[in-house]
C-alpha cells in the first residue's frame, strides 16, 4: 500500500496547477532560457493563499475533530506501556490491542525527550508534565522507576523528584512536573495514580502528588476508574528485559519479537482487554507506548478511543506535528485534559490530538509501523552508513584524481579534446553531487518503505534522482553556458523544496536531509538540514537570472581586488575573449579599475543595446527571487522557519550589493541586520496573533518574549549550538569555511588558480559564493544545530560551484579560451608561457 504522505501531495499538486495556457508558457520558458527560476518564484508568490491560515493537516477523507469536545468526557484513561511498538500489536499475539485499533483512532507516536533514547521515567515525566524531561543516567543506561511512597495517611509522594527536578535545570526546557495532575485538581476533579510510572507523572518537583495511589495495575476495577476524573495507569513495559537491553531486537537489529517480549506483550494485552471491558460510561480511553525499552529509538504507538464511537476510525494528528498519523509525547498531557474540559497549562509546549480520516484496524497498524520501519531506514543510511561522509569523501577524491590526471596530460602535452572531455568529466561528477540532496527529498514519491530493504530502497531512488537531474541539467540548452547545469540543479532543488512545504511538507518526513520523527526537532516545514539545502539552492538559482540580465545591462561585476587581478595577469593577460561571444553578450574587463579589496564587484560598463535590460530590472528580479524565498522559508504555514529568515536575508542583500557594485560598509550591515530581524518580527507577530493551538514555534516565542521567557528559550539554543561541537571534525568546518572565504575573495592566496578565469567567464560567480557564505555562517550564528548548517550548505554549494569551475576549465582546454584547471598558468592559447603543474585548485573540490 502507498504511504499515506505520497498520495496528500501529488494531490495537493494537481489541486495547485492552473488551468489554461499557463503550463506551457512556464514550458516555453523552461526550454529557452534561465527565465524558469523566475517563473517558478512567480508561481510561487501567486500561488500564496491570500489569508494567513494555519497550516494545514495534511488532508484526509474527513474533516478533523478534537479528541472530545470541551467536558464531554466524564473520565478519562491513560494506559502507558513503555515500548510498545506497531508491529507487537497482531491478530495473534495480542487480540485485545488488535480489536482495539478496529474501534479506536490512530497515530505514530514520537517519544524523543531529551537525550537519543527515551527512557521510562523520561517518558512518564513528559506525559505528566507536558515539556520535554528526564531522569539522570548513569553509564548512559536507564535506570529503574522512582519508587513511590504512601504515607499512613495516603498522601503520595517521589522522594527522588527533586533530585531529577535538579537535573532537568541544566535543559532549559522547563518542565512543570505533575502538570496533568495539578490541572486536573485546580479544576476540582481527582487523580488517580496507578503503578509507579504514574506516580510519577503526577508529582510536582517536590516529589508531591495530589493522585490517589493503587500499586497494582489488577486491582484497578470500574469503581476505581468511576471515583475519579482523571486515571493514569502504568502496565509496564511490553517485553520485560532489564532496562539499557534493547527489548526491540533480537540482537542481530531485527524488529522481531523475542520470546520475552512475546510474553510482556501476551500480559500487556491482557490488562487492557480487562481494563477496556471495565470502562465507566462516558469515558475515553487512551494508549501509549510512552518510551523507548532499548538501545534503539523508535516511534512507539497512541490510540484514543471514545464513548459513542467519536473515535471509531481514522489517524490521529495534533497541530504541533501537522503530520496525519503523527504526534509526539508532549501531546498527551494537553490531550488527557481536553476531554475533561481543562486548559492545558502554559509551560506545556503540546497540543491536544485530533482525528483525521484515515484507515483504521489492521491498515492502519500497517500504515503507522511504515513511518516507523522510514524512521529506522533513514536513521540507519544517515549513522550507520555514514551518507553524508560518502557524499562527501566522494566527489572530492574523484574531483582530486581528476585534476591530478589533467596535470599529468598537461605534463605530456596531451591534445586539448582529451583535456576538454575530462574536465567535462569533472563537471558531471560535480553536478551530480550537488544533485544528491534534492533527489533525496524525490524519495518520498514512492512506496519504498514497502520494499524488502528500505534502506537500499532509498539510496537507490536518491541516486536515480539524482542521475535524472543530472542529465536534464547537461543536456538542456542551458548546458551552452558554463553557470547553467550549476544553475538548473539549483533552480530544481528550489522548486522540489518549496513545492513541498507550500503543500505540507510530505516529502520531508524521513528522507536524508529531510525531517526525522526520531530526533523530533520539527515535523512540518523547513528543519534545519534541509533549509541548508534551500538557502543555498535559492541563492545560487537567483543568481542566474540576475547574473545575466545584469551582463546585458553591461553591469557584470569583475576582478575586484589587487591581488585577484594580478592572478588574473600572470594567470590569463595573453587570452583575450573573442568579442559579442552570444551565451556571453557584451562584457569586457576594463584595465586599471580599483576599489577597496574585498567589499564590492565593481561592474563595468560597456556599450549596450539600448532596449537591453537595465540595472533596475535586474534588482527588480532579484526581489521578487528574494521575497519569494523568504515567504516559503518563514511563512507559518510553508517552511516556519524563524532562524533561516534572519540568514537569507542578509544574503540576498549581499548578492545585490556585490552584483551593483556597492560599497558594503558597516552602516549597510547593521541595516540589513535590521531589515532580517523586522521581517521575522512581522513575521512572528502575524502567527502570534492566531488562535494559541494553532500558532508554529514563530508565534510561541513571541508569547515567551511577552511571558518573560525568551531568555531560557535563547539559552537552550545557545547551548544547542555549541554542542554541536562534538567531535573533532565539526571544529574543522570553521577552518574550511575560512579558508573557503579567503579563496573566494583572494585566490593567489591558497593558489585557487581556477577561480580568476571563471569570475571572467561567469562575472557573478564571486558574488553568489559570498552571499552563500555569508548566508551559511550567519545560518549557523541563529540556529539551534550549530555547525550542522556549514556543513550541508558545504554538500550542495561547493559542489555546484565546482561545476561552473570545470565547466569553464573545459572551454579553456579547447583552445577557444585558453588551458584548464590544470592550465592557468600557460599551455596552449595562454601566449606561450612555459608549462607548469598547479596544485589542485581549493575553489574547485
Amino acid at each position: 500500500m502507498t504511504p499515506r504522505p505520497a498520495r496528500p501531495l501529488l494531490s495537493a499538486l494537481r489541486s495547485r496547477t492552473p488551468a489554461g495556457p499557463a503550463p506551457a508558457r512556464l514550458q516555453g520558458h523552461v526550454l529557452s532560457v534561465p527565465g524558469l527560476l523566475l517563473a517558478a518564484l512567480l508561481a510561487v508568490l501567486v500561488g500564496t493563499p491570500a489569508v494567513a491560515a494555519p497550516a494545514a493537516v495534511p488532508p484526509g477523507p474527513a474533516t478533523p475533530t478534537a479528541l472530545a469536545a470541551d467536558g464531554d468526557a466524564d473520565h478519562v484513561v491513560f494506559l502507558g506501556v513503555p515500548g510498545l511498538l506497531w508491529s507487537d500489536i497482531t491478530p495473534e499475539g495480542t487480540p485485545n490491542l488488535a480489536a482495539l485499533t478496529n474501534r479506536a483512532s490512530s497515530a505514530a507516536l514520537s517519544v524523543r525527550t531529551v537525550e537519543k533514547t527515551t527512557c521510562p521515567t523520561d517518558g512518564w515525566l513528559t506525559a505528566g508534565a507536558g515539556a520535554r524531561s528526564t531522569a539522570k543516567r548513569t553509564g548512559g543506561a536507564c535506570g529503574p522507576l522512582p519508587a513511590p511512597a504512601v504515607a499512613a495517611d495516603g498522601t503520595l509522594t517521589v522522594p527522588d523528584l527533586p533530585r531529577i527536578a535538579d537535573h532537568n535545570d541544566k535543559f532549559s526546557y522547563d518542565p512543570q512536573f505533575g502538570s496533568v495532575a495539578s490541572a486536573a485538581v485546580g479544576a476540582g476533579m481527582c487523580v488517580t495514580a496507578v503503578g509507579p510510572g504514574a506516580a510519577v507523572a503526577t508529582a510536582d518537583k517536590g516529589g508531591r502528588s495530589p493522585a490517589g495511589y493503587l500499586a497494582d495495575p489488577g486491582a484497578l476495577d470500574r469503581a476505581a476508574m468511576t471515583r475519579c476524573a482523571l486515571t493514569l495507569v502504568d502496565l509496564g513495559t511490553a517485553a520485560g528485559p532489564a532496562p539499557g537491553t534493547d527489548a526491540s531486537a533480537d540482537g542481530s537489529g531485527n524488529r522481531s519479537g523475542t520470546p520475552a517480549r512475546a510474553d510482556g506483550m501476551r500480559a500487556v494485552d491482557a490488562a487492557v482487554g480487562r481494563i477496556a471491558a471495565e470502562l465507566p460510561p462516558g469515558a475515553e480511553l487512551l494508549v501509549a507506548g510512552i518510551a523507548d525499552d532499548g538501545t534503539t529509538p523508535h516511534l512507539r504507538v497512541l490510540l484514543a478511543s471514545g464513548p459513542d464511537g467519536r473515535f471509531a476510525s481514522g489517524l490521529l494528528t495534533s497541530t504541533s506535528t501537522r503530520y496525519e498519523g503523527m504526534a509526539q509525547l508532549t501531546d498527551v498531557a494537553p490531550s488527557l485534559l481536553a476531554p475533561l474540559g481543562v486548559a492545558k497549562a502554559d509551560k506545556m509546549v503540546g497540543a491536544a490530538v485530533t482525528r483525521t480520516g484515515g484507515p483504521t484496524g489492521q491498515a492502519a497498524v500497517d500504515e503507522l509501523d511504515r513511518l516507523d520501519i522510514g524512521a529506522q531506514a533513514a536513521r540507519t543510511v544517515r549513522e550507520e552508513y555514514q551518507f553524508y561522509t560518502w557524499l562527501t569523501l566522494v566527489p572530492i577524491l574523484l574531483f582530486a584524481c581528476g585534476t591530478g590526471a589533467a596535470v599529468r596530460m598537461r605534463r605530456r602535452g596531451s591534445a586539448a579534446p582529451a583535456r576538454r572531455r575530462l574536465y567535462r568529466g569533472l563537471q558531471v561528477v560535480a553536478i551530480a553531487a550537488g544533485s544528491v540532496p534534492a533527489a533525496t527529498f524525490l524519495v518520498g514519491l514512492f512506496p519504498w518503505t514497502e520494499t524488502g530493504s528500505p534502506e537500499a530502497a532509498t539510496i537507490g531512488i536518491s541516486l536515480a534522482g539524482a542521475a535524472l537531474l543530472t542529465a536534464l541539467a547537461c543536456a538542456g540548452p542551458w548546458r551552452r553556458h558554463p553557470y547553467g547545469p550549476a544553475g538548473f540543479v539549483a533552480t530544481a532543488t528550489f522548486v522540489i523544496l518549496a513545492g513541498d512545504v507550500i503543500t505540507g511538507s510530505h516529502l520531508q518526513m524521513n528522507t536524508l536531509f529531510g525531517l526525522s520523527p526520531l530526533v523530533a526537532g520539527r515535523f512540518y516545514g523547513f528543519g534545519n538540514v534541509a533549509w541548508s539545502v534551500y538557502g543555498m539552492a535559492v541563492l545560487l538559482a537567483a543568481a542566474w537570472p540576475v547574473g545575466h540580465l545584469l551582463a546585458k545591462a553591461g553591469r557584470a561585476p569583475v576582478q575586484p581586488d589587487a591581488s585577484a587581478r594580478a592572478s588574473a595577469e600572470s594567470a590569463a593577460t595573453a587570452q583575450s575573449d573573442p568579442p559579442n561571444k552570444p551565451d556571453r553578450p557584451g562584457t569586457t574587463e576594463t584595465p586599471g579599475t580599483t576599489e577597496t579589496p574585498g567589499t564590492t564587484d565593481t561592474p563595468v560598463t560597456t556599450d549596450t543595446d539600448p532596449a537591453a535590460p537595465t540595472t533596475r530590472t535586474a534588482m527588480i528580479v532579484l526581489g521578487v527571487c528574494a521575497l519569494a524565498a523568504i515567504v516559503v522559508d518563514g511563512w507559518p504555514a510553508f517552511g516556519s522557519d524563524f532562524g533561516g529568515v534572519l540568514a537569507l536575508v542578509p544574503g540576498f542583500a549581499v548578492l545585490g550589493l556585490l552584483l551593483t557594485g556597492t560599497r558594503i560598509s558597516w552602516a549597510k550591515a547593521g541595516l540589513v541586520a535590521l531589515t532580517a530581524v523586522v521581517v521575522v518580527g512581522v513575521i512572528a507577530v502575524l502567527d502570534w496573533m492566531r488562535p494559541a493551538e494553532s500558532r508554529s514555534h514563530l508565534g510561541r516565542f513571541v508569547q515567551d518574549v511577552a511571558d518573560g521567557e525568551a531568555g531560557t528559550v535563547l539559552r537552550r539554543k545557545i547551548m544547542d549550538n555549541l554542542g554541536s561541537f562534538d567531535n573533532a571534525v565539526a571544529f574543522l568546518i570553521p577552518v574550511l569555511m575560512a579558508l573557503l572565504l579567503v579563496a573566494v575573495l583572494a585566490p593567489p592566496r591558497l593558489r585557487a588558480t581556477a577561480l580568476p578565469p571563471a569570475y571572467a567567464r561567469v562575472p557573478w560567480l564571486r558574488s553568489v559564493l559570498i552571499a552563500c557564505w555569508v548566508t551559511a555562517v550567519v545560518g549557523y550564528a541563529v540556529n539551534d544545530s550549530g555547525i550542522q548548517i556549514p556543513s550541508i550548505a558545504l554538500l550542495i554549494a561547493v559542489p555546484l560551484g565546482a561545476a561552473v569551475l570545470a565547466s569553464v576549465a573545459a572551454e579553456e582546454a579547447s583552445g577557444t579560451r585558453g588551458g584548464g584547471l590544470a592550465d592557468v598558468g600557460g599551455g596552449p592559447g595562454r601566449g606561450g608561457a612555459a608549462p607548469r603543474a598547479q596544485a589542485e585548485p581549493h575553489g574547485a573540490e
